[in-house]
């Protein structure tokens, strides 16, 4: 719950920063506009509704992935976000028993199919064309380490990184 709850404040984080990046300095106060009409004029770009098709990364994280046949083939464990504030894939956490033996595959955000819920804000359902058998023999996501398996260059000792372990 806790690593949940850490991955959706970094993920608002991020996706927050695009917004801040459009805000254009302040124009001048004309006379006769309210504080807000000032206010909204001033702070273009940001978003101030949820659209019925947008998600929140609270809801993805930890929903079930269901296949074609409608059998369960994972849950959602993270989501992984570009530099340009898209939304690349999800990291889906298929086999094993609770956690256990359990791989990670980055499937592209554009596969899933979201539903919604009637009349709510919380996903119904979450399904992709893939199997679970099409799950298990796909390639295992690796996140980002910095500097694992790098070294210092030639001719130094005992100062570059082994066996995949940062010092």
């Amino acid at each position: 719950m806790f690593k949940q709850t850490i991955t959706a404040t970094a993920l608002a984080t991020v996706l927050a920063v695009p917004a801040f990046a459009q805000q254009q300095s302040p124009s001048p106060v004309t006379t006769g506009q309210s504080s807000a009409q000032q206010s909204s004029s001033q702070n273009p770009g940001f978003m101030q509704n949820q659209d019925p098709t947008q998600w929140r990364g609270t809801k993805l994280i930890g929903t079930s992935v269901y296949g074609p046949d409608n059998s369960s083939i994972g849950e959602i464990n993270d989501v992984i976000i570009g530099s340009d504030g898209t939304i690349k894939a999800v990291v889906i956490g298929v086999g094993g028993f609770l956690g256990v033996a359990q791989k990670d595959v980055a499937v592209p955000f554009n596969a899933l199919n979201v539903t919604r819920s009637p009349s709510s804000s919380t996903i119904n359902k979450i399904t992709v064309s893939y199997t679970k058998d099409q799950l298990k023999s796909a390639p295992q996501f690796a996140y980002y380490q910095p500097g694992a398996g790098a070294t210092t260059g030639a001719g130094t000792s005992g100062t570059g990184t082994t066996g995949g372990m940062n010092r």
